[in-house]
């Protein structure tokens, strides 16, 4: 293993970038958005060179001695390498859409400023290699991602904000108590010693420091019962901090989590199972809360939440298989899927939004039509992530239900509450393909006021970025084995789990997804189409029923309420 200072470069070169951004932008505003870009691009290939090596076996870190006093420790093996990779390329794609999005707007050099200190945070986390360089980096994160959410300076975004930064700092507390409860020897301990270090400390003096670090990084990831910030945040922030608060700083809570779980707490069976319970909890209520909402950009957070539940009962079954290899490769493979996807499906959003101001269904409906390449883009999302065969979300989310299967098989007859669980990860995807084509047909085939000739909704830029994002997931979907497979085996390291050669297409899978789709196709039949919108005269009318009580957004009035089509 080698030292590597291009490891703190990545960290460090957005900081100076984000000053850069700030004073340009204070002369002009396009500036401070093509500082944002080009400050991304620069981490980008910096990491495609860490990325390249780390594929190659060439695993780096590097150690900053003495800064505020326990130092920096970074790591780069394959896993880590590509999640910072990947989170460089994503600020990217949104720092392209940015210039057409801000364009007119106030305020962007206070967010570029904001955008590239979040970017530096998030990737000092995925490459930290301490527990105090990981909390430090994402205490940052967080505090750096607020104004995003407070952009807008509206009272409801403000109330959203105040929401998103009360929940970091209860999260950040908690994370705090959590170290000073760990045994020194693991906070200052590197990850890859964790094991050692843990050695001879029972389980009980292991579990309450990691359910209160547990609460942090789940706050962050959006996990039940810590969600309640994401259906304000998301729909209130810009379209582009929401696709990168969705797919890459939730992802930032899952490998804290995937920390602990792999590194810390894997001969714990009790916390595994915690960790099952609370992913099925989430996948489930996500699901059902953006089946009931009526606001595009809240459609999509819920769902995030949905998405990460699904990832959460991976990490779960990989720890109760002890390590199992078609978990891990779930777990890894259905995180870049679902990054990839809703850095689409935000920005598909954000197209809405610099069109019509507005992102409601019944103000939205018919705006797709006559838009090919929105269609596309927009398909491509809702196809990957309801897991229908082909596209990418089909091939993760079969991993994740083998990865249940192979537990429910070695239980034997005391499986059934297990077996529930697997039919409520069938339900789940269900769900997702039902609140999907809630959107997709009240985008692209419904006809409304918003359905408008397809003059210029869309620069070329942000097209061109958005269908290149569209074309890698249908390599991802059509080609599992060699890129889904490689992320498997490139995260290997990390999970202490070989990847496994996997039949992706196989009857058994193909089932599967079946059961989900035709689920799905009856829950939007008999809910969305019967309980959830009623026929009026120029159109369909989406309904909000959910009780005040019970409505977490900021835009519906929680009433049971429908506004006519125009």
């Amino acid at each position: 293993m080698q030292s590597n200072l291009w490891l703190l470069i990545a960290v460090a070169l957005p900081l100076p970038g984000a000053l850069l951004a700030y004073v340009l932008g204070r002369r002009q505003a396009r500036w401070a958005t093509g500082s944002m870009l080009l400050v991304s691009a620069a981490d980008f290939l910096i990491l495609s060179v860490v990325l390249w090596q780390a594929a190659h076996g060439r695993e780096s870190a590097f150690v900053l001695e003495g800064f505020c006093v326990s130092g920096i420790a970074l790591y780069a093996d394959g896993f880590r390498a590509l999640y910072a990779w990947l989170a460089a390329l994503l600020w990217g794609v949104a720092s392209v859409f940015s210039f057409s999005y801000f364009k007119g707007r106030a305020n962007m050099p206070r967010y570029a400023f904001f955008t590239l200190l979040t970017l530096s945070a998030t990737v000092g986390v995925f490459l930290s290699d301490q527990l105090l360089t990981t909390t430090m980096f994402f205490e940052v994160m967080s505090l750096a991602s607020y104004p995003w959410v407070a952009h807008e300076e509206t009272p409801e975004t403000l109330r959203a904000a105040q929401s998103y930064l009360w929940f970091a700092i209860i999260g950040g507390m908690c994370m705090l108590m959590g170290l000073l409860l760990l045994p020194q020897a693991l906070i200052q301990a590197k990850y890859s010693a964790w094991q050692n270090a843990a050695d001879g400390i029972g389980a009980s003096s292991l579990l309450l420091p990691g359910i209160l670090l547990l609460i942090g990084f789940g706050t962050k990831a959006g996990a039940f019962p810590l969600h309640t910030w994401l259906p304000r945040a998301y729909p209130a922030a810009p379209a582009p901090a929401t696709a990168l608060l969705s797919a890459v700083l939730s992802k930032a809570g899952i490998f804290g989590i995937l920390l602990l779980s792999v590194k810390l707490m894997l001969p714990i069976a009790a916390w595994h199972v915690l960790i099952f319970w609370i992913g099925v909890l989430t996948m489930v209520l996500g699901g059902v809360l953006a089946l009931l909402s009526t606001e595009i950009k809240r459609i999509l957070a819920c769902s995030s939440m949905s998405q990460i539940g699904f990832i959460l009962v991976g990490v779960g079954v990989y720890g109760l298989l002890q390590a199992g290899g078609i978990a891990a490769q779930g777990i890894l493979t259905h995180m870049v899927n679902h990054s990839v996807l809703k850095m689409i499906l935000f920005l598909c959003a954000g197209v809405l939004v610099m069109n019509l101001g507005k992102t409601d269904l019944n103000d939205a409906r018919g705006f797709g039509r006559g838009k090919p390449l929105l269609h596309f883009m927009f398909l491509t999302g809702m196809l990957g992530l309801a897991g229908v065969p082909l596209g990418s979300g089909f091939a993760s989310k079969s991993l994740l239900h083998e990865g249940l299967s192979e537990y429910i098989h070695i239980l034997h007859g005391n499986a059934w509450l297990y077996t529930a669980a697997e039919w409520l990860f069938i339900l789940s995807g269900g769900l997702t393909l039902a609140y999907m084509l809630k959107i997709y047909i009240c985008l692209f085939w419904e006809r409304g006021a918003a359905c408008r000739p397809a003059t210029r909704y869309i620069t070329k830029a942000s097209a061109a970025v958005l269908a290149a994002a569209a074309a890698s997931v249908w390599l991802l979907g059509l080609f599992p084995g060699v890129f889904l497979g490689g992320i498997g085996r490139l995260g290997a390291g990390l999970m202490q789990a070989e990847a496994e050669p996997v039949a992706y297409f196989s009857a058994e899978n193909l089932l599967g997804a079946g059961k989900s789709i035709a689920a799905g196709l009856l829950i939007y039949a008999l809910v969305v189409r019967g309980l959830l919108s009623v026929r009026t005269e120029g159109g369909r009318g989406y309904r909000n029923i959910m009780p005040e009580r019970l409505n977490l957004g900021i835009w519906s009035t929680g009433r049971c309420s429908m506004r006519s089509p125009r």
